[in-house]
């Protein structure tokens, strides 16, 4: 009876174990209900990134880019609020590119403008964007570290990801909340090396619309912080 008994308590605790899902099957999940089929054939994207303070737009950066030719455009002030406009490929990260207006020909400052302003807003604008859809590709770390709830009964199976060496922000952490009830990514929090042992800023997803096909949360609220993101213009 004893050996029947623990044999009952193996068997259960595998099949709970087995019922677990896996970080892989969540992603997959969420990438379904915010893109489908959609995702894979999304290729134009025309938007406009705004960061917020106190619902004021302090800076904000148009933007246009092939997913498939890796073809870029982004325009907007630079940190000593010089107008700029950069025509590059993401891919090999040559381009051209103006300063108030004038052609920048200089070979170093062309190199220091393209990876400098035009790479790096590349690749956190976009990543800001389509952060949940990307969440699969290749060197991407899942890693499911359990599910999170709250009062009111929802919950949210939540991914660690993280990043390969190599990537432009190699020790940057993210983890993404999915419902369970509705696969959607409503929350997203974030730990950057340069914010050493401080808790990871919680950035709620909200104002979700349909664009080509893909649902895309349009408005990111940093939370206990009057900052915020917010993607205007958007067409895919």
């Amino acid at each position: 009876m004893v050996k029947l008994f623990s044999t009952l308590v193996i068997a259960t605790l595998a099949t709970a174990a087995s019922a677990q899902p896996t970080a892989d099957s969540i992603a997959s999940r969420a990438i379904d209900v915010l893109g489908g089929a959609a995702w894979s054939q999304a290729r134009y994207f025309s938007f406009t990134y705004n960061v917020e303070i106190d619902g004021k737009v302090m800076s904000s950066f148009p933007q246009r880019w092939d997913r498939v030719t890796g073809d870029y455009r982004v325009s907007g002030k630079d940190p000593q609020g010089r107008a700029f406009e950069i025509i590059m490929n993401a891919n090999t990260k040559k381009g051209t590119a103006t300063l108030n207006g004038e052609r920048v020909t200089n070979p170093s400052q062309l190199f220091d403008v393209i990876n400098n302003l035009g790479v790096r807003r590349y690749a956190n604008d976009t990543f800001w964007l389509l952060m949940p859809l990307r969440m699969t590709e290749p060197g991407v770390t899942l890693e499911n570290v359990g599910e999170r709830s709250d009062s009111c009964g929802r919950v949210w199976d939540v991914l660690k990801v993280t990043f390969p060496q190599g990537a432009l922000t190699p020790g940057d952490a993210y983890w993404a909340w999915v419902n369970r009830d509705t696969g959607i990514v409503d929350e997203w929090d974030m730990k950057l090396p340069l914010m050493g042992d401080a808790r990871p800023n919680e950035i709620a997803f909200h104002d979700f619309r349909r664009a080509g096909g893909l649902y895309l949360s349009t408005y990111r609220q940093i939370r206990g912080s009057s900052q915020a993101v917010r993607f205007t213009d958007l067409q895919i």
